[in-house]
């Protein structure tokens, strides 16, 4: 016991002088002070006291050694590998109790390794492998130098130190979902709860709990999860209602964290209004945010943005195509399968009536203070919105299935079943552009004047408005709907592919493709937030992410959605030919 303490106390006067007379670290240890006891100004080695029982007394005998006997130490051996040290860390911010590795390599038998936080030292540990612990808790938050120190008896020595930051603050919550006041639809399904934090690998455990409930406990991340309305005792019939959230992490050192947050859940739909027939065309959007659309009964109706019917006409055949509105007076132009258009005014009263001998081709276009419309036996006509007379009127060589695009200069873009776009000014053809298939869908016309249509060959045409070609792409399946041109440059369609798809307008790259449930005759559109909207014969609108495509939410209805959504009033509007017309929310209810 007595040879023991001696050997320990030794043993750090060896430390220390490997210490003092190691190569300075590569990387500066602010107010390290060398340990060794054999320069002048380094503190004084301390000894401890010993009991009388650890003194050993000198023996009467001579124990001097004689000089001959003196072995001068030798240098390294040249066949010693060269003695390094390097320091070990799980993380560059330690909490609570950590462990610091060091890893020795070269050198011969190693002594051990002294291991420091700043100048205090930690501990000596003799037998590899080699480690401290520290608890960080002693330490003020922020960072600090670790260093390590070892030799070998071959009387090298080497050092190592690192920066790390201790950390014993509680942990920082910084985003959960949903978020703070956030509306949630009961109609998109379970309710997702996540959590992100400062330092996800220092949290012991994560809770939470919606109205009071356990929602789920997390030991590690990701921490996120989903909850069913139907655990919190919430119904589609007590909406809108308040749900209380709360999010719980606490960290190994035990320090606790929580966050409480209050969200609403509605209703997705905000009203349903029936009709006797079925829809199949889009509607019409007043100044006053009123809807107009037709159906299969022979009527147009009126709807207030709340659901109510403002007033009804009844027309001479079914009404499959949008109307058109004039938005400084709110008159109303409808076109039937029997060839007759109305004009109407804003409280649905008939103002004049044009029969045109032909179904209408698609939707009725008002641009320009002029009503255009085409005809399937492929007439196309510019009439006056004041009495129905022509203003001027061409005939092209084919029927025509789609809507015109009327431009600022008065050009009119529409395809024909004869596989061919035209442009047609003032009643006569400028040019025209063929395609590999028949031409239903509607042009869309972009701010530099670039005209995009989908064509049945399934290509996406960019079409300058000289009539030369600025690219092509193929997008599969065939285009029935009009192409969506974005605000920040980008275009949308739908296909018989059952696929929406996204691409850039310069030179046609495709973004991204998702597939949704049906073929879609609808056309995509956006709301305010970017958010892209499509209806489909599956039944379903889907609502897709406008970045990557993702789907937001969906929404099911009890038949095909032919029509194209309306966005107004943060509202998506829309009718099925389950002869029901839709109110759906797109943003927080008002």
């Amino acid at each position: 016991m007595k040879l023991l303490r001696w050997f320990a106390l030794l043993l750090t006067l060896v430390f220390a002088a490997a210490a003092c007379d190691s190569e300075s670290p590569t990387q500066e240890v602010p107010d390290v002070k060398c340990i060794c006891p054999l320069q002048k100004d380094c503190p004084e080695v301390v000894i401890p006291d010993l009991s009388p029982e650890d003194v050993i007394e000198e023996p009467d005998i001579d124990v001097s050694i004689p000089t001959e006997d003196i072995v001068e130490p030798p240098d390294v051996p040249i066949d010693v590998p060269k003695l390094s040290i390097k320091i070990v860390l799980d993380d560059e911010v330690l909490s609570g109790i950590a462990q610091i590795d060091a890893m020795v390599t070269g050198g011969s038998a190693v002594m051990g390794v002294e291991f420091y936080v700043d100048a205090i030292r930690l501990d000596t540990d003799l037998i590899p492998p080699y480690n401290a612990t520290v608890n960080t808790t002693g330490f003020p938050d922020g960072p600090h130098f670790v260093t390590v120190f070892t030799a070998d008896t071959a009387g090298q020595v080497a050092n190592a130190s690192t920066s790390v930051v201790f950390d014993n603050t509680p942990p920082k919550i910084l985003e959960t979902v949903p978020a703070e006041g956030a509306a949630l639809f009961y109609e998109d399904g379970p309710m997702h709860m996540a959590l992100t934090v400062d330092d996800p690998t220092a949290i012991q455990s994560a809770v939470f709990r919606a109205n009071g409930l356990l929602a789920q406990e997390f030991v590690a991340p990701p921490f996120s999860t989903q909850v069913d309305y139907s655990s919190l005792f919430i119904d589609i019939s007590v909406l809108p209602k308040n749900i209380y959230l709360q999010f719980e992490v606490t960290d190994y050192l035990g320090q606790k964290t929580e966050k409480a947050i209050n969200v609403m859940v509605y209703k997705r739909s905000a009203w349903m209004f029936t009709t006797v027939g079925e829809i199949w065309g889009p509607a019409g959007v007043m100044s006053n945010g009123n809807l107009v659309f037709g159906n299969s009964d022979y009527k147009v109706f009126c709807l207030g943005p709340q659901g109510n019917q403002i007033w009804s006409y009844n027309v001479d055949n079914q009404v499959i195509e949008a109307p058109a509105v004039d938005p400084a007076t709110n008159r109303v132009f409808v076109g039937t399968v029997n060839g007759t258009v109305y004009g109407l005014n804003s409280n649905g009263g008939q103002l004049w009536t044009r029969d045109l001998q032909t179904p209408v081709g698609g939707d009725l276009i008002f641009k320009n203070n002029v009503l255009h419309v085409a005809g399937f036996n492929g007439g196309l006509w510019a009439l006056n919105p004041d009495n129905g007379d022509t203003q001027w009127e061409a005939n092209l060589p084919s029927n025509i299935m789609g809507s015109p695009a009327v431009a600022a200069d008065g050009t009119v873009y529409i395809g024909c079943q004869d596989n061919k776009l035209y442009a047609v000014k003032s009643g006569s053809v400028q040019w025209s552009i063929p395609t590999g298939g028949e031409v239903w869908a509607t042009p869309a016309i972009a701010l530099d004047q670039t005209i995009y249509f989908g064509s049945n060959d399934g290509w996406l045409y960019a079409i300058k408005s000289d009539g030369t070609t600025k690219w092509v792409e193929e997008v599969g399946g065939q285009l029935w709907g009009r192409p969506w041109i974005s605000e920040d440059g980008f275009v949308y369609v739908s296909s018989t592919s059952k696929y929406v798809t996204k691409f850039e307008t310069n030179f046609g790259g495709k973004i991204w493709e998702k597939k949704a449930e049906g073929i879609s005759n609808s056309s995509p559109v956006q709301g305010d937030d970017g958010t892209v909207y499509v209806g489909t014969t599956g039944g379903k609108i889907f609502a897709l992410e406008p970045e990557s495509g993702d789907i937001k939410w969906t929404y099911q209805v009890g038949n095909t959605i032919h029509a194209t959504p309306v966005v107004s009033n943060g509202m998506v509007y829309f009718g099925s030919t389950d002869r029901n017309f839709y109110a759906l929310w797109a943003v927080k209810p008002q």
